[in-house]
C-alpha cells in the first residue's frame, strides 16, 4: 500500500484534461449545463410499469414488466447526456434500452449490479425543438432508479490541438515529409532491406458484413500505402483506392476494436495520400471517417467506447486512438475535427497519469503484444501533432521492451503463457523494441530486436520506428538482467543464463493490475482488470528446453486452481471463477527480492489475495532457484481454524510416483517433487481441461488438457509446505537433493548447490556435505559453485 501511494503521490497535470492522478474523472474541460433533473418521485410521474420503494433509507423507482419512462424536453442541438443513478440486483437486469424521437440509440444505458451508482449516456440531439428520450427495459425488472438527469455538454478547447504547422501539412501522421524523403533514399540498403520487406500485393477488398466484425482487414492498409509512397507503382495505387472506395460502402464498425482496425487503415490513407486522392473519393471518405469520429466522440463522452473508464485497459486504448486517428487525419478538412481531437488528447492524458512506472504492463505477454502498438503510436501522435511531451509516462515506457523480453524462455522460441496469453506464444515483434530503442537511443533494446527477428517485416511500424543511426549492443541480452523485480506490478522473472538449456522462473504476487492501477480502481470506482488471473503466489519454471510448471494461459474462466500456488479449503483467490475479473480488495505483494550470479530468491505475501472468509492469516511464498538443476518452493501458511491446503503444479508430461515424491517426464526435460519433512502430506493427481471457450469464440490449444499434481495437508491452523524441485534430463534424471543438518532452518543440497531456509529466531548453523560449516543469520541462505574453489554465497535477510 505504501509504495503505491508513493507513486500516486507525484501527480502530473494533463494539460489537455487538466487531471491528474488526484482527479482522474474529472471534466474540467466539459461544462454541465443543466436542462432537466428529476428524483424517484418525479419519475413515477413521468413511467409507466414501476413503482416508488425505499431502498436502504433512499426512495428509488423500481422497474416492472412493460416499464417506459418518457422525457420530453426541447434542447438545443448537440450532445448532452442523460445520467442515472441506479442499481441492478443481477446482470439479467443490468441494461435499458435509450430511444430518441424514436429511433434507437446504439449504446445502452447499464447500472452497477449490487451497488448504487451513476451510469450515462450521450444523447446527440439533432435539431432545436422538442425531444423525446424513452428509456425502457433490454433485460429483466428489477432494476432500481434514485434519480435522472438530462444536461447539455459544452466541450472547451483550451489549447489548441494541434501545432498550426501541421494544419496545411500533409503527410502529418506518424510520418512527414522528411522523414519520407529518408525511408525512399534508404529503402534499397542493406540496414533496411535486413528489417523490412514490403507488402505483397492487396487481394480485392471485402464487402461489407452485416452483424460480423468487418474493420480487421483494413489494418495493415497502411503498409501498403507506405510501400507505394516509398516506391510508388500505378497497379498498387489503384489496388488501394479500390479499397477505399469500398470502405466508404462500410456500416456500423462499432466503438472498439473493430473501430480502430478501420480508422487505422483509412484514417492514414486519407492523410499520407490526400493530394493523391480524387476529390469525390477523398471527400466520401472524409464523411466516413467523420461518421465514425462523431460515433466514437459521442461514445467516448458517456464512457461508452471500448474499455469505458478503464485506462488502463486494451479496449479503452483502441477506441480511443480511433478517434485520434480519424480526427488529426481530418483537421483542416471538417470544422468538428479539433474538438475530436482535443477530446481524443484529453482521454489519452488519462492513460498517461495512470500507466505503470515500473516498466511493466499487467495484462501479460500476449496483450503487450496486441496493444503496445496502438500505445506507441497514440504516444507519437501526441507528441509529434501537439509538441509536447505526454504528461507523466516516460519512467513507465522506458523498459517495456527489457519487461516483453523478460517473458521470453530460453531458447528464444517462445514466451512465458502469464495472464491471458495462449500457451507456445512466440517472441514480440522487434518493431515494438525498436520503438523503445528510438525513443530512449537505448543500443541494447536495438540489439535485442536484431537477435529476436524472425526476418524482415512488411508493417508500416518496422520502418517508421526505426533508428538508422543508433548502433546495437554488441551481445545484447548478456547486458539485460538475469533476474528482474517489477515492484508496481509486482512481477518478478529470473534465469540461469542466457542459453538454450538455462533454468528459468517467473513469479506473480500482486493486486490485479498492479499496485498503482488498483489504488486508481478503487478510488475512482474504474476497472480494467479483466486479462489479470486470481493467481497470486503462482510461478513458472522452466528448464532443459521445456516448462516443468506450467500455466494454461488464456482462460474464459478464470480459475485459481489453475496455477501453481494455493487453495484454502479447496476455494481460490478474490475472482476465482470470473470470465474478466473485476478490480478486488486483496493486496498481494512481493516483499523480498534478490539475485546474483545464476540464484535467485523472490518472497510474495498473498494472504490477502483470499476472502476473508476463507479464513486465510497467512500466505507467505518463497521460491528460489540455485542454479540450473535445483530450486526450492517454501510456503509458510495459517488460518484462523483447522483448514486444508492444497499445494498445486501443473505440467504437460509424464508424472512418475516414487514414494511422496513425483517424477515429471516433459520432452526429454525431467524434474522432481521432492517434499522436505515439513509435515505429512497427501498427494493426488488429475488431468483436467480449463475452460477455454467463450459464448463467441474457442481458445481451446493443442494441448488442452493439462495435468495436476496436489499435495493437500490434513486440516490444520499452521502449516508448512517445503518443496524442493530437481531437475535433469532423460540422459541424467533429477535425484532427490540431500537434507543436511540446519540449527534453526532447513537446508538442502543437490551437488554443487545449496538452499537454507531459517526457521527459528537466531542464525543458522548449516552443515554441507563438504567444504566449512556456514552460520548466517539470514533468512534465507544460497550457495553454488561453478568455477572455482569458493562457492559464490547469496544472502537474503
Amino acid at each position: 500500500m505504501g509504495v503505491a501511494m508513493a507513486m500516486l503521490a507525484a501527480a502530473a497535470i494533463g494539460p489537455y484534461s487538466g487531471a491528474s492522478v488526484d482527479n482522474l474523472l474529472d471534466t474540467p474541460n466539459l461544462e454541465l449545463q443543466s436542462l432537466w433533473t428529476a428524483r424517484a418521485e418525479g419519475l413515477a410521474r413521468l413511467s409507466t410499469g414501476a413503482q416508488v420503494v425505499e431502498i436502504d433509507g433512499q426512495t428509488a423507482l423500481q422497474t416492472g414488466d412493460g416499464f417506459r419512462l418518457v422525457v420530453s424536453i426541447a434542447a438545443a442541438s448537440g450532445h448532452c447526456r442523460l445520467d442515472v443513478v441506479c442499481t441492478a440486483p443481477n446482470r439479467g437486469t443490468d441494461s435499458f434500452f435509450v430511444d430518441l424521437n424514436g429511433e434507437r440509440l446504439p449504446q445502452l444505458l447499464v447500472p452497477p449490479v449490487g451497488r448504487i451508482g451513476m451510469t450515462s449516456i450521450t444523447v446527440p440531439m439533432p435539431a432545436e425543438g422538442k425531444a423525446d428520450i424513452v428509456l425502457s427495459l433490454r433485460e429483466g425488472p428489477g432494476s432500481r432508479i434514485l434519480s435522472a438527469s438530462l444536461s447539455r455538454i459544452a466541450p472547451s478547447t483550451v489549447l489548441p490541438p494541434m501545432l498550426a504547422s501541421l494544419r496545411s501539412q500533409r503527410p502529418r501522421l506518424l510520418l512527414n515529409r522528411a522523414c519520407l524523403e529518408q525511408l525512399r533514399s534508404t529503402a534499397s540498403t542493406p540496414k533496411i532491406q535486413a528489417i523490412y520487406t514490403p507488402p505483397k500485393s492487396l487481394r480485392k477488398p471485402p464487402k461489407y458484413r452485416p452483424g460480423k466484425r468487418n474493420g480487421s482487414a483494413f489494418r495493415r492498409l497502411g503498409d501498403h500505402v507506405l510501400a507505394y509512397m516509398i516506391t510508388p507503382v500505378p497497379r498498387d495505387l489503384d489496388a488501394i483506392m479500390e479499397w477505399l472506395e469500398m470502405a466508404t460502402t462500410y456500416g456500423d464498425v462499432g466503438v472498439d476494436l473493430d473501430a480502430e482496425y478501420f480508422m487505422e487503415g483509412i484514417a492514414l490513407a486519407y492523410d499520407w495520400l490526400h493530394g493523391e486522392l480524387p476529390a469525390d473519393l477523398r471527400q466520401r471518405l472524409g464523411v466516413r471517417i467523420a461518421e465514425l469520429c462523431g460515433e466514437l466522440y459521442t461514445a467516448s463522452l458517456a464512457g461508452k467506447t471500448g474499455g469505458g473508464h478503464s485506462f488502463q485497459q486494451n479496449h479503452y486504448w483502441f477506441a480511443h486512438l480511433a478517434l485520434t486517428l480519424g480526427a488529426a487525419a481530418l483537421v483542416g478538412d471538417n470544422p468538428v475535427a479539433d474538438q475530436w481531437l482535443a477530446w481524443s488528447w484529453d482521454r489519452f492524458e488519462r492513460i498517461a497519469l495512470s500507466f505503470s512506472t515500473d516498466g511493466g504492463f499487467h495484462e501479460g505477454p500476449a496483450y503487450w503484444d496486441f496493444s503496445m502498438p496502438t500505445l506507441y503510436m497514440y504516444v507519437d501522435l501526441y507528441e509529434s501533432l501537439t509538441g509536447r511531451g505526454v504528461p507523466g509516462m516516460d519512467a513507465g515506457l522506458a523498459g517495456q521492451g527489457t519487461f516483453r523480453i523478460h517473458h521470453v524462455l530460453p531458447g528464444l522460441h517462445e514466451s512465458a503463457p502469464l495472464e491471458d496469453t495462449k500457451v507456445h506464444i512466440k517472441t514480440s515483434s522487434p518493431a515494438l523494441y525498436r520503438w523503445e530503442a528510438q525513443r530512449f537511443s537505448n543500443p541494447v533494446l536495438q540489439g535485442a530486436a536484431a537477435c529476436l527477428s524472425r526476418g524482415p517485416s512488411s508493417s508500416k511500424l518496422a520502418l517508421l520506428w526505426y533508428d538508422e543511426e543508433l548502433n546495437p549492443a554488441a551481445n545484447p541480452l548478456a547486458r539485460i538482467p538475469l533476474a528482474q523485480h517489477y515492484p508496481d506490478i509486482d512481477t518478478a522473472f529470473a534465469r540461469t543464463s542466457w542459453d538454450a538449456d538455462a533454468t528459468y522462473a517467473a513469479f506473480v504476487c500482486r493486486p490485479l493490475g498492479g499496485h498503482r492501477y488498483a489504488e486508481l480502481c478503487d478510488r475512482f470506482g474504474i476497472g480494467g482488470t479483466g486479462h489479470n488471473h486470481p493467481a497470486q503466489g503462482h510461478f513458472l519454471l522452466f528448464g532443459r528446453g521445456e516448462v516443468l510448471a506450467a500455466d494454461p494461459g488464456y482462460t474464459y474462466k478464470k480459475e485459481t486452481r489453475n496455477h501453481n500456488t494455493i487453495l484454502v479449503d479447496g476455494k481460490g483467490q478474490y475472482g476465482d471463477g470470473e470470465m474478466w475479473p473485476r478490480p478486488q480488495p486483496g493486496r498481494a505483494h512481493i516483499t523480498a527480492f534478490a539475485h546474483k550470479n545464476d540464484m535467485v530468491v523472490v518472497t510474495g505475501d498473498a494472504t490477502s489475495a483470499y476472502p476473508a472468509e476463507l479464513g486465510l492469516r497467512r500466505f507467505e511464498r518463497t521460491l528460489v532457484v540455485a542454479g540450473p538443476d535445483l530450486a526450492l518452493v517454501y510456503d509458510r501458511l495459517g488460518a484462523d481454524a483447522p483448514r486444508t491446503f492444497s499445494w498445486l503444479l501443473h505440467h504437460w508430461g509424464e508424472s512418475t510416483p516414487e514414494g511422496n515424491d513425483r517424477v515429471l517426464a516433459v520432452g526429454d526435460a525431467r524434474c522432481r517433487l521432492h517434499p522436505l519433512g515439513t509435515g505429512e502430506l497427501s498427494v493426488s493427481e488429475q488431468t483436467y481441461r480449463p475452460q477455454f471457450i467463450h459464448p463467441t469464440r474457442d481458445l481451446t490449444p493443442e494441448n488442452a488438457d493439462i495435468a495436476l499434481v496436489q499435495y493437500d495437508t490434513a486440516p490444520l491452523e499452521q502449516a508448512t509446505i517445503a518443496m524442493a524441485i530437481s531437475i535433469g534430463d532423460a540422459t541424467a534424471p533429477p535425484e532427490p537433493p540431500v537434507s543436511i543438518p540446519c540449527t534453526n532452518g532447513v537446508a538442502i543440497v543437490l551437488d554443487d548447490a545449496l538452499i537454507a531456509i531459517r526457521t527459528g529466531p537466531g542464525p543458522m548453523q548449516i552443515a554441507p556435505t563438504s567444504g566449512p560449516a556456514l552460520t548466517s543469520s539470514a533468512r534465507v541462505v544460497v550457495a553454488t559453485r561453478r568455477s572455482g574453489p569458493a562457492p559464490a554465497v547469496l544472502e537474503v535477510e
